[in-house]
């Protein structure tokens, strides 16, 4: 038998040289030519996203601030009152209640607001919400010499919450008022920008400090910003270029708000036009090497094809042939290792096989589990609407006929099967935060004053204390939002149309049809007809405009099963 060993000499003695030639002009020729575009194009795109970036938060910060004059009105409204509750009462409570007044009627773009005291060196005497657990804020209030509120556009500390914050001295002190900006006025766009990789763009990441993302909850340190970046900072390693580049968001006198852009470019792929290269390396040296060695390489050919006759029994039957008369000693070895690998390939399968059915048990528990957990969920929900309701209604009936009708609604919707589900579990949660709301306005037999009113609808956004939590989703979004009306005159935050979460309106819609038809201290409850009536023409308070099309066509073709459930839950 021949050596293979020999028959590599004479093929490579002939190679040799062209083989050294060949790789040598790619490997020069291939960095070369990757260095210089790497950085010519790295350059270019960056420099496309930094124009980009600087006019997302041109417009954020633009758009705020048109709100200027709408955030020193409602300041200006209860200033007085502020001050005046401020210098009777200790500060918490004066604080809270202060709190109470201005979160009414907050100005469009914002969703909530915090109150502080500091002294002049920005640490806080006393606070409402996030501040109260804080020593010190994060910027010194001073005065800009003119009689307006001065400003500053920031984020909350250890948060991507945008903020923007006023002030007011008083005595020696500052009120310090925080309002807390919607989220979507700068969510979206910031998602749509750090997603709008194109080319090599790998990553794009929007730092407000070493370890806060804006365009992300995730914590991340890095080791670059926590080192100090003044303006521009460029990280190359082989095919990757990582950018850094510092920007300010506002700045008010000597109080700065950074944000720092970060955009890491990958241009690994390029590697795939140095395959063409080695594929043309790899035919030549073949060509070579057919024509140089075609008498040599007759013992390869024998063996390769009893080889693969061996290969293809394997796998027909599963079974390895008798060894053949191999003519290389490396072929018989290579067949007594493909034997042996056969023979471990068989042990390993039955392995598997084990494997297989330990892993289908496992699965199955975890199915029981799940099953378990939704049933908790639902067991939650029922006893947390049996609290809410016993806070107001004067039957608990109430609730089951909401969860009931509102199911029903749904599945006439088309919804998936699991919304309905949704809608079926949490209905019944849509007037929890009442639980926060005085008893004294709950039960009040007679109607309530305009200030009471007030407070009655806080009770959509008292639901977040409760139903904040994950696997609530669908319960919060239903008590946030089921007061909301399809014309945008619903509150608390005047949606409209498809802005309106389904499950909150299919609520609402049912909630008005139960309350028309529910008997109070202070009326008498309306029959099915009127009812209908009421909501699908109007009477002054109730508007056909308040509902869904949608919602009213399967009001009016199923009206009569409606009523029959209706009765049914007494």
């Amino acid at each position: 038998m021949y050596s293979t060993q020999q028959l590599k000499s004479i093929i490579l003695k002939r190679n040799a040289l062209i083989s050294i030639i060949v790789t040598g002009l790619f490997v020069l020729f291939f960095f070369i030519w990757i260095y210089w575009f790497v950085k010519q194009d790295s350059l270019k795109s960056f420099e496309n996203i930094d124009n980009s970036f600087q006019k997302l938060i041109s417009s954020v910060s633009e758009n705020l601030f048109l709100t200027e004059k709408a955030i020193e009105d409602h300041i200006n409204a209860n200033l007085s009152l502020a001050m005046q509750i401020l210098s009777s009462n200790n500060y918490k409570e004066s604080l809270d209640q202060i709190k109470k007044i201005y979160e009414v009627n907050l100005p469009v773009r914002y969703v909530d607001i915090d109150i502080i005291l500091s002294n002049k060196d920005g640490n806080v005497i006393s606070s409402t919400g996030f501040y109260a657990n804080y020593e010190k804020l994060h910027f010194k209030p001073t005065q800009n010499g003119n009689n307006s509120f001065p400003k500053f556009l920031s984020f909350l500390p250890g948060t991507r919450r945008l903020i923007m914050y006023t002030w007011f001295p008083f005595k020696s002190d500052y009120i310090v008022f925080a309002f807390y900006v919607d989220p979507k006025i700068y969510a979206n766009i910031v998602e749509a920008f750090v997603n709008a990789k194109i080319g090599n763009v790998r990553e794009i990441a929007i730092y407000i400090n070493e370890q806060d993302r804006w365009d992300s909850s995730v914590k991340s340190l890095d080791k670059f910003i926590a080192s100090g970046i003044q303006n521009e900072k460029v990280v190359s390693t082989f095919l990757n270029v990582l950018f850094y580049k510092k920007y300010t968001l506002h700045k008010y006198q000597s109080a700065i708000t950074p944000l720092y852009l970060r955009v890491s470019m990958s241009y690994v792929g390029y590697l795939y036009i140095s395959l063409l290269v080695v594929f043309t390396f790899i035919l030549t040296v073949y060509i070579f090497t057919y024509l140089s060695s075609k008498s040599s390489i007759e013992p390869f050919a024998t063996d390769l094809i009893m080889l693969n006759t061996a290969v293809s029994e394997i796998g027909n039957r599963g079974i390895l042939p008798p060894a053949g008369d191999f003519k290389l000693s490396e072929s018989q070895q290579f067949y007594e290792t493909l034997s042996a690998m056969l023979q471990e390939l068989s042990a390993t399968m039955e392995e598997l096989e084990a494997t297989n059915e330990e892993l289908e048990k496992a699965y199955n528990d975890i199915a029981k589990k799940s099953e378990e957990f939704k049933s908790l969920l639902l067991n939650i929900s029922e006893r947390l609407a049996i609290i809410a309701e016993g806070y107001d209604e004067d039957t608990g009936q109430h609730i089951y006929r909401v969860k009931l009708l509102s199911g029903f609604i749904a599945e006439k919707l088309g919804l998936d099967e699991e919304q309905v589900q949704q809608i079926k579990m949490f209905s019944s949660l849509h007037d929890i935060g009442k639980i926060f709301v005085p008893k004294e306005i709950l039960q009040k037999p007679g109607k309530l004053t305009s200030e009471e009113w007030d407070i009655m609808r806080q009770h959509t956004i008292f639901a977040k204390r409760i139903l904040d939590v994950p696997g609530f989703e669908s319960a919060l979004s239903i008590a946030l939002y089921h007061h909301e009306n399809y014309d945008g005159t619903g509150y608390p935050f005047g949606l409209k149309e498809k802005e309106i979460p389904i499950d909150a309106h299919i609520v609402k819609l049912v909630d008005v049809y139960d309350a028309l038809r529910s008997s109070r201290p202070y009326k008498k409850g309306f029959t099915h007809e009127e009812t209908l009536k009421i909501i699908l023409e109007g009477d002054g308070r109730t508007s056909p405009e308040h509902f869904a099309p949608e919602l009213l066509e399967v009001l009016k073709t199923y009206s009569e099963d409606i009523r029959m459930l209706w009765e049914s839950i007494k």
